[in-house]
């Protein structure tokens, strides 16, 4: 018997809820029959029938607590141990003198905990233990079964073996064929997009890198022209980059590249941006990235250097922004009148629930620092 200890796949977690399931039921409709045998039956011991049924009850409770712990429900000895407990119930009538069969569908539970977790031939084992154990107690016994009764009931054991060793079977052979079919879809799927994503790739290059070059080859005599070519071409591919890696979608990381991009091009001023970490843009944060915006714009416009930096991060407490520059300063005073940055910048970001945090000395530069935490506002 191969013991698959109910394995980590859902479909074995499946067939140990119906092996238990069944088990319930089992023991339900012996119960009716023990009362009914109890209730008409005057020759049978009563005793014997009665600890018999709490023998299954006691056993369908541990079967219950055991189907808890997968890694040893189904195992051959745990298995073997409950074929002990259902070969007696299956001959208790005879040995208590019943007239009637009162063990119900307890041995079949039995066949299907053997079928699920063994096969069809070790089904037909069971069966035939089983078989074996009513032809005996018929011999033995007086319970009032004929030839025909005790052939129909190991008739009832194998086919019932056989249809539950052939339906587990097909289950699980068709569970494996739908696995495999799928894991071969997921791989054809990821074979596409890779296919796509260099395809996308080239396509970029070709339209954008090959003619940056171009223009560049074109007029090599302007540092300042082909520089700010070059950082343009550096920040659309980096652009292209966060947007094909980044599992966020709007990405923070893209948004604050392409706004240090803007700043750049609109005023011919170099920006530094390093973002580190990611996250999905939503509502808040595209006020954060707007506050930031404006930020740069005040550094490009005011500060009187050709350069700017934005640093960024991503933690799981919240975002952090930071911009900065080294030119002239300001008096902090004067800085919601002078600069606009109390609506532009501290107002924006006090409305979504963040804080903003203006540093600044004249002749040393200014600094600018953004946070927005996850659980604010």
């Amino acid at each position: 018997m191969s013991a698959r200890a109910g394995g980590s796949s859902p479909i074995d977690a499946t067939l140990r809820r119906v092996v238990v399931g069944f088990r319930l039921v089992a023991i339900v409709w012996m119960g009716v029959l023990v009362g009914a045998t109890l209730a008409t039956d005057a020759t049978a011991d009563h005793v014997l029938v009665g600890g018999t049924y709490a023998l299954a009850l006691a056993w369908t409770g541990v079967t219950v607590a055991h189907a808890m712990h997968p890694r040893w429900f189904g195992h051959p000895a745990w298995i073997g141990l409950d074929g002990v407990v259902a070969l007696w119930i299956s001959v208790s009538p005879f040995v208590a003198h019943s007239h009637d069969l009162f063990f119900g569908g307890y041995p079949l539970s039995w066949l299907l905990m053997v079928a699920c977790f063994g096969g069809p031939w070790p089904a037909l084992v069971a069966s035939a233990l089983l078989a074996t154990g009513q032809v005996v107690g018929w011999w033995l016994g007086e319970v009032s079964r004929t030839a025909t009764q005790v052939a129909g009931d190991i008739t009832g054991f194998s086919v019932a073996a056989i249809a539950f060793g052939w339906g587990i079977a097909a289950v699980r052979r068709y569970d494996r064929e739908r696995t495999q079919a799928q894991a071969a879809l997921e791989e054809e799927r990821a074979a596409r997009r890779r296919a796509h994503d260099r395809a996308e790739i080239a396509a970029h290059l070709h339209d954008s890198v090959l003619q940056t070059l171009a223009l560049i080859q074109r007029d090599p005599g302007d540092p300042r022209r082909t520089a700010s070519l070059a950082r343009r071409q550096e920040r659309e591919l980096r652009e292209y980059l966060d947007q094909i890696a980044s599992p966020h979608s709007p990405s923070l990381r893209a948004a604050l590249r392409r706004i240090a991009g803007q700043v750049e091009d609109l005023f011919m001023v170099r920006i530094e941006a390093v973002v580190v970490g990611d996250a999905t843009v939503d509502e808040r944060l595209e006020a954060m990235v707007q506050a930031a915006h404006e930020a740069l714009i005040n550094a490009a416009k005011h500060s009187g250097t050709n350069s700017a930096s934005l640093f960024a991060e991503v933690s799981p407490g919240g975002v952090t922004i930071t911009v900065r520059d080294r030119g002239c300063g300001f008096e902090p005073g004067h800085a919601g009148t002078g600069r606009g940055l109390a609506e532009s910048v501290v107002g924006r970001i006090e409305r979504v629930g963040g804080t903003a945090m203006v540093r600044s000395t004249p002749g040393e530069g200014t600094e600018i620092d953004l946070h927005l935490g996850r659980d604010d506002g």
